[in-house]
C-alpha cells in the first residue's frame, strides 16, 4: 500500500465528493489527516480487493508472527511457498483502484459521464506518479461537481491538450465557455500564477477568465476558435500573430505582487536542467548542459528589473487561438512571469523543430533575426533563451514518453552548442 500514498493536502481534492459518505470521512478523520501530512489508502484497498480481487497480484507463502522473542514481539515475516498458509498482495493496478474508489465515494445513485483524454495528458499525469493516477481516476467526478457549482454543462474533452482536461461548456443561458482542469503537478508552471495573470489581463491578449477554483486547479474561460497551427498559416505568419498577441500582454500595466521574477526563472531552469540530465541518465552531451548553464549565467548577469514586463511564459502555435468572431487572436494558458521580453520569444525558438532539420544553425539564426525584426528585442537574449527552452523542453518530452520529439530537440541543441555561443559573432 506504500504505492497508494498521497499528500494530505491533495486528499480533499483528489477524493472530493459531495456525497454524505465523504462528508463523514473528512469530518471524522480531518484532524488526523492534517497532522499526518500523508494518506496511505490501506483499508480502502482491502475493501476494494474483496469485491475486485483482480485489482492486486497475490503471492502465496508462509506468514509467521513472532510470539516468543520479546525484542521482536509481533514481528511478521513472509516466505514465498506454493503450499503456504496465506497470500499477500504484491502489486496493485493503481489507476483502476482509484477509479473504483472514486465511483464508490461519489455515491451509488450518482451517474458520472466518462471522458476520454488526449494521450499526452494521460502520459503526463501518469509520469507524476500516484497523485497523477488519482487525478485521472477522479476527474469525471470533479467535472460533475464543477457543473453543479458553476451551473454549466460540460462536453467531451478536446484534443490537443498536454497537461489538463479541456472541454467546451455551455452556461444556463447559452453562454459559450471552456472548462480547464490542470493536473496536480507542476512541470514548469503554477496554476495560481496563471489565474493571477488572467485576472490582470481581463481578456486583453488572453482568453477572459469567468470563474476559478484554486483547490481543484479548475477555471472557466472564454471560448475561442481553432489554434493557429491548424489554420494553414506559415511558420512566419504564426510568429507574426503570436508576437502581436504577446505585445498586448507586455504592454499591460501592473505592479508585480507574487508572480515569479527573472531571478526565480533562472534558478528554476538551472535546477531543472541539472537534476533532470542526471535522472534521464545523460540523454545529451555535457557540452549541451554546459552551454545551457553558460547562457543562464549570461541572463542572470543581464537582470534589469526596470525592463521587466508581464509575460505569458509559454506562447506557441498550439495555444494562440482565433476568436469566435474571427476578428483577432488570443493566447491561452499563461504561466505568468515578471521578466524580460526575450523569455517569451525563446519559447518560439524551440517550436517547429522540423524547420531546423536541414541546417539547424542557419535556420535558428534566421528565426532569431525574424523575432528581433518583429519585436525589436535583443537577438542575443532571444537566442540564449531559445537554447535554454530547447534543452529544458526536450527533457520534459523525454520525461512524459515523447522520446522522438525530445531527442529531435536535443539534436538541434547539440548543433547549436557546437558552432557558437554568441549569435552576434
Amino acid at each position: 500500500t506504500d504505492t497508494l500514498t498521497i499528500d494530505a493536502k491533495q486528499a480533499r481534492v483528489l477524493l472530493n465528493s459531495d456525497s454524505d459518505l465523504m462528508k463523514a470521512v473528512f469530518s471524522f478523520g480531518g484532524a488526523w489527516l492534517e497532522k499526518s501530512e500523508k494518506l496511505t489508502l490501506h483499508d480502502p484497498l482491502a475493501a476494494v480487493s474483496v469485491f475486485h480481487p483482480d485489482i492486486c497480484r497475490f503471492e502465496r507463502g508462509n506468514v509467521q508472527v513472532e510470539t516468543d522473542l520479546e525484542s521482536n514481539m509481533g514481528g511478521t515475516s513472509f516466505v514465498p511457498s506454493p503450499k503456504g498458509n496465506a497470500e499477500i498482495a504484491r502489486t496493485v493496478d493503481r489507476e483502476q483502484f482509484y477509479r473504483f474508489l472514486g465511483t464508490t465515494l461519489c455515491g451509488e445513485d450518482k451517474k458520472v459521464k466518462q471522458r476520454h483524454l488526449p494521450l499526452l495528458v494521460v502520459s503526463r499525469a501518469k509520469s507524476a506518479g500516484t497523485v497523477g493516477e488519482a487525478w485521472l481516476a477522479n476527474l469525471d467526478n470533479t467535472v460533475s461537481e464543477l457543473e453543479k457549482m458553476w451551473h454549466i454543462s460540460v462536453g467531451d474533452a478536446l484534443s490537443g491538450g498536454t497537461h489538463a482536461l479541456v472541454a467546451n461548456a455551455d452556461g444556463e443561458h447559452g453562454e459559450k465557455y471552456v472548462l480547464k482542469i490542470d493536473m496536480p503537478e507542476n512541470l514548469g508552471g503554477e496554476f495560481s500564477n496563471s489565474i493571477s495573470t488572467l485576472k490582470i489581463l481581463d481578456g486583453n491578449g488572453c482568453a477572459k477568465l469567468y470563474a476559478y477554483d484554486i483547490a481543484r486547479k479548475a477555471c472557466l474561460l472564454e471560448r475561442l476558435g481553432e489554434p493557429i497551427n491548424r489554420l494553414g498559416y506559415s511558420v512566419n505568419e504564426q510568429l507574426q500573430i503570436i508576437c502581436g498577441a504577446l505585445q498586448k500582454v507586455w504592454k499591460t500595466p501592473f505592479v508585480n505582487d507574487g508572480l515569479p521574477s527573472g531571478k526565480d526563472s533562472v534558478v528554476w531552469f538551472r535546477q531543472f536542467i541539472g537534476e533532470t540530465w542526471e535522472k534521464l541518465n545523460h540523454p545529451c552531451s555535457f557540452q549541451v548542459i554546459e552551454q545551457a548553464f553558460s547562457y543562464l549565467q549570461s541572463r542572470e548577469h543581464a537582470l534589469n528589473p526596470d525592463e521587466f514586463v508581464l509575460l505569458h511564459g509559454d506562447a506557441h502555435g498550439g495555444n494562440t487561438l482565433e476568436t469566435l468572431s474571427g476578428d483577432g487572436f488570443k493566447l491561452i494558458d499563461p504561466d505568468g512571469i515578471f521578466y524580460e521580453e526575450a523569455y517569451d520569444l525563446g519559447v518560439l525558438m524551440r517550436e517547429w523543430v522540423s524547420e531546423y532539420e536541414q541546417d539547424p544553425m542557419k535556420e535558428g539564426k534566421k528565426r532569431c533575426a525574424y523575432l528581433h525584426h518583429l519585436t525589436g528585442v535583443c537577438e542575443q537574449a532571444i537566442w540564449e533563451w531559445g537554447y535554454i527552452q530547447m534543452v529544458s523542453t526536450a527533457f520534459v518530452m523525454l520525461q512524459i514518453g515523447q522520446e522522438e520529439i525530445g531527442h529531435k530537440m536535443l539534436r538541434v541543441a547539440e548543433c547549436w552548442a557546437e558552432e557558437t555561443t554568441d549569435i552576434l559573432r
